[in-house]
């Protein structure tokens, strides 16, 4: 046994935890309902789910094809009634029979058992509207600048953690500072390079929120923190502590959530160094428009109250000229996120500055109450990656995101930036030299390819998009143009049952499948689409969130999300907040602010019921990264690090490809697993329910308990 894979527990957002989180979040089924009655007749079959309640929880570790639940559900002030005996080759029920008048009470527990697992409420407003999203107000911003005639602070980014150790999931909202004209119009929404107000040093400001609306705290980021892409924010429980922290970039000015502010640190006597142009002109703002000068740093803020905990500098600035222009912008291409790299399989916090020309990445530890850096990664040191490349080669080969997996399959995460990877170390670990580009996916994409491959396109050079094997950059497939060019869109996903594999794309292009040959296929007018590829409906097949609508490029229209008061962000990008499985049924829920942006969050859920049963997506370490990392600058898809797709024959398969991926990964090494008390008091299980022998390598459950078998 190997010791150190053992008292190691999954919370919610999968954080690291002590044994109270063990028993609030490993146990935590997550019961929710869902209801849709807005008509659509582009729906075709999918409109015989209109109306009904489906009702979801989570398969978590140790469940199998025999784990059976009962559902009870209460109208009003009724009695409780079952509706639902020994559902087992699922993890929702329809509820037909639900009440469109009063509130409808749920309740979950093992079958046989009346010991409650979890319990929902889909309230009278939410079943009488067939409203399928709960609602989280805005709060109002006035203490961050009290003249809303002037400045709001719109909705943009969202992550997702457990931040107070209860057991269910916090989001936190990145706010943009937004200037009106005197007609009260918008003119600048902070998703761009955009202009501010002289008289507010607060650009963008981070809030959290319970999913019952509380606002827990409110960050409000000091003068130096710039608009745009480049405030990002990683939500993780970097010490194991059971609440998950938020970890940002900082400068002078910025206000924690408990009313502290980094002072004057330098003695120069000011904290704001925008350099200001002329007012009077019609586009009023600071000259660079980043920021050029005062002391920066990486603080990592409690989860719980949002105070800071602990600081320490971050990427030195340097010079303009250092990171490949003369007016700061490359010098101020931001990355903050979250990945795994030693054995206690708890997150470091990533960091990163530069793109086009030089870049550096750091990994810093918040452990035992001390701020570390683990490792440091600089195209401009002398050093050698593990292909024999010097990292100096590794330069300009950076992208607007930043994608964490395990790369070459040793159980610990590589930072991939861009074309080019880093191994948990710091040392380089391959490069393509195919250049910057805006958009990369990392996961399972060919089902008969052992490990993960990388899909990515391109704007240096005629290589439009290419496909390379994870583990060492090597490359699979390439689409090259005729001449230089810009391909700013592509996707990867299994749309399509009737080709093996996912199907990849870019923009205005056909599909391509799996062996690099493209293929004209009826795609319902939705040719090329490079949105966000989701699990909503009930099929295994991904579809597209795109144009405020969720599609399958093979049915059609899946779920018109306009109706709904709602908008997506970041301009052309124009993606949702954030997306990913919260709930647990291996759906994916779609998190949007409303048309405004200033009133409220909307979560929406699925009302599709499935015949197929899955873990928890984020019990898969490769789709946990994504999801984690999902909003650094140009946001990007989840992904899961074995295969999920119409090719899966049966639902055990896919379990048992989960537990084999994940048993290089240190964040399943779970040591409590809550189980009917008839079940597994006896013999030796694995992650698919099987039974196995002491001579099984990998994850095994024994009476209740998990521990890793070397």
């Amino acid at each position: 046994m190997n010791n150190k894979l053992i008292a190691v527990a999954l919370a919610v957002g999968l954080t690291l935890s002590t044994a109270k989180a063990q028993t609030n979040n490993l146990n935590n089924r997550a019961l929710w309902a869902s209801i849709n009655d807005k008509k659509d007749a582009s729906l075709g079959d999918y409109q015989q789910h209109t109306g009904k309640v489906l009702v979801t929880w989570r398969m978590l570790p140790g469940d199998d094809a025999t784990t059976g639940f009962d559902l009870y559900r209460a109208i009003g002030t009724a009695a409780e009634k079952k509706i639902a005996t020994n559902i087992r080759n699922r993890t929702c029920f329809q509820d037909a029979s639900a009440s469109k008048t009063a509130d409808n009470h749920y309740r979950l527990t093992y079958s046989g058992s009346d010991e409650t697992l979890s319990a929902f409420t889909l309230t009278k407003a939410q079943v009488s509207g067939g409203l399928p999203y709960v609602s989280i107000p805005l709060a109002d911003t006035k203490d961050v600048y009290a003249d809303t005639r002037k400045i709001v602070y719109t909705a943009n980014d969202v992550s997702v953690g457990d931040l107070d150790g209860d057991g269910e999931f916090e989001i936190v909202v990145k706010r943009l500072q937004s200037v009106k004209d005197a007609s009260g119009n918008i003119v600048s929404d902070g998703s761009g390079a955009s202009y501010s107000q002289q008289d507010c040093l607060w650009a963008v400001i981070w809030d959290a929120y319970k999913l019952d609306g509380t606002l827990l705290w409110r960050v409000k980021g000091g003068p130096g923190i710039i608009l745009g892409n480049s405030s990002s924010f990683a939500i993780a429980d970097f010490d194991g502590d059971g609440c998950a922290e938020m970890a940002i970039r900082t400068c002078e000015g910025t206000v924690f959530g408990d009313g502290t502010e980094i002072p004057d640190v330098n003695g120069d006597g000011k904290i704001d160094y925008r350099t200001w142009g002329n007012l009077n002109s019609s586009s009023p703002g600071w000259v660079d428009h980043y920021s050029s000068a005062g002391p920066e740093f990486i603080s990592i803020i409690d989860g719980k109250t949002g105070r800071e905990l602990a600081r320490d500098n971050f990427i030195a600035r340097e010079t303009s000229s250092a990171w490949g222009d003369d007016y700061w912008k490359r010098a101020c291409s931001f990355r903050v996120g979250v990945g795994c790299f030693d054995e206690s399989g708890l997150p470091s916090v990533v960091i990163g500055r530069g793109v086009y020309a030089r870049s550096v990445i750091e990994a810093w530890d918040w452990r035992d109450g001390q701020l570390t850096r683990r490792w440091r990664f600089d195209t401009n040191d002398k050093g050698t990656g593990k292909d024999g490349k010097k990292h100096s080669t590794y330069a300009a080969q950076g992208n607007h995101s930043l994608n964490v997996a395990d790369l070459d399959g040793d159980g610990l995460d590589e930072v991939m930036y861009g074309s080019m990877a880093v191994d948990d170390d710091g040392i380089g670990l391959w490069n393509t030299r195919l250049g910057h580009g805006d958009a990369n996916h990392v996961g399972k994409f060919l089902p008969s390819r052992e490990g993960l491959q990388m899909f990515h396109c391109l704007e240096t050079g005629k290589t439009m998009v290419a496909l390379h094997d994870a583990r060492d950059g090597s490359l699979i497939w390439k689409k090259d143009a005729a001449s230089d060019n810009d391909m700013g869109r592509c996707l990867v996903g299994d749309f399509f049952p009737e080709y093996p594999g996912c199907e990849f794309f870019y923009y205005q292009s056909n599909y391509i499948r799996q062996d690099g040959t493209e293929t004209s296929i009826n795609t319902k007018g939705q040719k090329g689409g490079c949105g966000m590829a989701v699990w909503f409906d009930g099929n295994l097949s991904r579809q597209l969130i795109e144009d405020n609508i969720i599609q399958s490029p093979k049915y059609g229209r899946t779920f018109t999300m306009y109706r709904y008061s709602e908008t997506f962000i970041n301009g052309t990008k124009s993606n949702p907040s954030w997306y990913g499985d919260i709930l647990g049924d291996w759906r994916e829920e779609v998190i949007l602010p409303d048309a405004t942006r200033l009133q409220d969050i909307k979560i929406f859920s699925t009302w599709y019921p499935t015949t197929h049963k899955f873990p928890w997506l984020m019990t898969d370490h490769c789709y946990w990264m994504s999801a984690l990392n999902e909003n650094i600058g140009y946001n990007q898809p989840t992904n899961t690090g074995y295969y999920l797709g119409s090719d899966v024959k049966r639902d055990a398969d896919a379990w048992a490809e989960a537990e084999r991926v994940q048993n290089r990964h240190l964040t399943t090494a779970v040591t409590t697993v809550t189980a009917p008390a008839a079940r597994r008091t006896n013999g030796l299980y694995n992650l698919a329910g099987q039974r196995v022998d002491r001579s099984y390598k990998g994850i095994i459950i024994n009476n209740g308990k998990k521990a890793y078998n070397k």
